[in-house]
């Protein structure tokens, strides 16, 4: 055979090759998914990566792209894609930029897409938390039930015993204010900025809603008696002005540089205080949340959302729940320290499990606190507008341009008119 014909015959056979697998070597995938996340990167790039290619393998004909965007940019990114008609297939929202999101009729409506069977693996309280006017548009994936962390070292020079840490609130803040005068560095940085005032609120059995949700009711003596015990903390400096500014950023920045004595946090941070500094993660122990009055717990619930812009909704859906189910989601909690939204994975042994590292027992008590943990985003409409008029009024009050009832008072005000 000529060296020409060989050719021919090559090329007829690889063809008649190709033709009888479906054309899978030539074709290549058939629909590619833009899936975001909030800030997974660097810490849990192999396991997105390792949990995209076991997708990948199974389902040759999609393709999954990732983009991992931080948590402060996520509904800017959102937002702009939405407008230039670029909008991902599977977007990873907290609860409150999901109800923002969803208040613009740009995510699928879930109750609908996912089947019963499906919807009844998830914790029906967290199903629920991504509701917008009575129908939910997050899949829940994972929460962290927050814990208190502390520095052992500073608690010591404070005069504090590290193996009796606060209990309560009331307790966390006498403690906040021993560590100030004895140790001479914060002691802690309250969730108390913002919005996150009626976390704060709810978590103490002071509503922020009507039964009926139709008014704004968070302006009561007790509600302003409990903004004036933080503002009163605030001007004696218990806590720094940045508190104010930077929030949870701030915490988390003055806690890993040893230069606070106690952080509210998901456990999942644990990684980022061992990673950045190694000698304050030594220092490090970990305790329940110190609960307000209410018995509920305040936890951040991370979803899976999809947008209506999405070309390829059935596959995002099918991808989305894929990511949630019970294996993985186990499997992440295993390497984020963080507890699942699905009742057959957080029954696994593995949350009971003892360790030596703050990780472990960080674990265990979260998923104790799952029982009354609960995400207490306020579900409202014009959510953008309010929480912006509720956030002004909170800064009022601690920069001293009324008083906290009178802050109050014009927030709820204002949120009345718009209800």
């Amino acid at each position: 055979m000529t060296t020409w014909r060989r050719c021919i015959f090559a090329l007829a056979l690889a063809f008649a090759i190709a033709f009888t697998t479906g054309c899978r070597v030539a074709a290549g995938p058939q629909v590619t998914l833009e899936f975001w996340t909030i800030s997974l990167q660097p810490f849990f790039t192999d396991y997105i990566n390792g949990l995209i290619a076991a997708y990948e393998r199974a389902n040759p004909g999609v393709k999954i792209t990732w983009v991992d965007v931080q948590l402060q940019a996520i509904e800017q990114k959102m937002l702009a894609a939405l407008a230039g008609r670029v909008a991902p297939d599977v977007v990873n929202l907290n609860v409150e930029f999901t109800v923002r999101i969803a208040e613009r009729n740009a995510l699928v409506d879930l109750d609908d897409a996912v089947p019963g069977t499906e919807r009844a693996k998830y914790f029906e309280g967290l199903w629920t938390s991504a509701r917008f006017k009575g129908r939910t548009f997050g899949i829940p994936w994972y929460i962290a039930p927050p814990v208190l962390m502390y520095n052992t070292e500073l608690f010591k020079k404070a005069g504090l015993d590290p193996m009796n840490p606060p209990a309560t609130e009331d307790e966390m803040i006498q403690a906040a204010r021993q560590i100030k005068d004895r140790a001479k560095v914060y002691g802690f940085m309250p969730l108390v900025d913002g919005t996150r005032l009626m976390h704060r609120f709810l978590e103490n059995g002071l509503p922020v809603l009507s039964s009926d949700g139709k008014r704004a009711v968070f302006n009561s003596p007790a509600h302003a008696a409990y903004l004036q015990r933080y503002i009163e903390l605030y001007k004696r400096d218990y806590f720094p002005e940045d508190t104010l500014r930077r929030g949870f950023t701030g915490a988390v920045e003055r806690f890993s540089a040893g230069q606070l004595g106690m952080l509210v946090t998901g456990p999942q941070f644990l990684l980022r205080v061992k990673a950045s500094n190694p000698e304050v993660y030594a220092q490090t122990s970990v305790a329940p949340y110190p609960a307000g009055k209410g018995k509920v717990i305040h936890a951040g619930l991370m979803t899976l959302t999809v947008p209506r812009a999405s070309r390829h909704q059935q596959e995002a859906m099918k991808f989305a729940l894929y990511v949630t189910n019970d294996e993985n989601q186990l499997a992440f909690s295993r390497l984020a320290v963080t507890l699942p939204s699905t009742k057959r994975a957080a029954a696994d042994p593995f949350f009971k499990q003892s360790g030596a590292g703050p990780e472990s027992k960080a674990r265990e008590i979260a998923a104790d606190e799952l029982e009354s943990s609960r995400d207490l985003t306020v579900v409202v409409s014009n959510q953008s507008e309010l929480y912006k008029i509720f956030r002004e009024a909170v800064e009022g009050a601690f920069f001293g341009k009324m008083s906290a009832r009178q802050a109050l008072d014009w927030a709820v005000r204002e949120w009345n008119a718009r209800l």
